[in-house]
């Protein structure tokens, strides 16, 4: 078989494989795991996911309940086979305005995006090459090894997870947005209390954010450790669980939405959303929040249900996020099977970008 005809058959292949991968066009993985989720009970409003499936540029929200729903339907692996990807940087960024974050986690969504279509484009070469070529070159180099060898790998290099501290915020779901949200008189009472109400993208109804609790925001490409959104929202609540068991405290999954002290004390919320595969928004885990805050709401609209904090759960108002940040980054990486390593280490260039952006507002800066 001559060079040409491997690059020739190497084509046919890119050929075939094109039409399932995720580049805007087929969604195979939403696609299943709407498919194979069962239709939720009316009265749990928290796990009301809608009734219309989602098309080819559809951005699919889950929260955590999907964990509870995908423990009696689909069995997620209980580690994740590393596929040689690079270490996980992360940033930490306090008294973050929560618009200004949504604003930064979508710049580095759409980011993650083009690069992927440029690693697509890149690949793409070598056989576009041979087949304008096989009518005069009887290859010799054409579509060889070096030139797979010297294409663009998904390593998860541009994968990113933002840990913040919010200034106080009431946030509602993507369900919960303009007519189906609050009233403005209940917005207005809750700024009065000192916070600002966001409507946001992610999955789940209203919670708050503040001072105290630790948010993590992973934006991570989920095709290359091959994890369906369902799985990928059991392993965040298996990160938080792991956290909270490095500091001396039980917490479980529950019927409902979230990480749980027992049936009627939750400590950490999950709410995300995913962009053809990229991931964005996550969890928040009170650490020594004001919970006074969670008082004024029906926090995922389960009436009866109580917030608690790590500091209360252990009687230790020191328990704050600076000192919760490393347990949580060793329970994610082992959780997700990944290393993480400080952004200023790993990419300086892009920690000053976001710092920048942050300071500047200036889009511009990601981009």
């Amino acid at each position: 078989m001559t060079n040409t005809t491997i690059a020739r058959h190497a084509l046919w292949q890119w050929r075939q494989f094109r039409p399932f991968q995720l580049q805007g066009r087929s969604r195979p993985i939403e696609h299943s795991v709407w498919s194979l989720l069962p239709r939720p009970a009316a009265s749990s409003r928290c796990r009301a996911f809608g009734t219309s499936r989602p098309t080819a540029h559809t951005n699919t929200n889950f929260t955590s309940e999907t964990a509870s729903v995908e423990a009696g339907g689909v069995t997620c692996p209980t580690t994740i086979a590393r596929p040689r990807l690079s270490p996980l940087p992360f940033i930490y960024l306090r008294n973050l305005p929560y618009e200004r974050s949504s604003t930064l986690q979508q710049l580095l969504v759409d980011r993650q995006l083009r690069l992927r279509k440029e690693r697509g484009d890149l690949r793409a070469q070598p056989a576009a090459a041979a087949l304008a070529a096989e009518d005069f070159i009887d290859g010799s180099s054409v579509g060889s090894e070096g030139d797979v060898t010297n294409t663009p790998k998904e390593d998860g290099s541009e994968d990113l997870i933002l840990l913040v501290e919010h200034t106080p915020t009431y946030t509602n779901g993507r369900r919960n947005r303009g007519a189906q949200g609050i009233s403005d008189q209940e917005a207005s009472r809750l700024q009065h209390l000192g916070a600002v109400y966001v409507e946001s993208l992610r999955g789940g109804e209203i919670t708050f954010h503040g001072p105290g609790q630790l948010v993590a925001y992973p934006i991570l490409d989920l095709k290359p450790i091959k994890l369906s959104v369902r799985c990928y929202v059991s392993y965040l609540e298996k990160a938080i669980i792991a956290t909270c068991a490095e500091l001396g405290v039980k917490a479980i999954t529950t019927e409902n939405t979230g990480v749980w002290i027992n049936d009627q004390k939750k400590i950490a919320a999950i709410g995300v959303h995913v962009q053809r595969y990229i991931t964005s928004h996550g969890l928040a885990l009170n650490c020594n929040t004001d919970l006074e805050f969670f008082n004024q709401i029906v926090a995922c609209g389960l009436t009866g249900k109580e917030t608690t904090s790590l500091s209360k759960e252990l009687s230790d108002p020191s328990v704050n996020v600076q000192a919760v940040i490393p347990k949580f980054l060793k329970g994610f990486g082992a959780t997700f099977n990944r290393d993480l390593v400080a952004l200023s280490q790993a990419r300086p260039e892009l920690e000053n970008a976001i710092r920048e952006y942050i300071q500047k507002g200036n889009p511009e800066i990601l981009r």
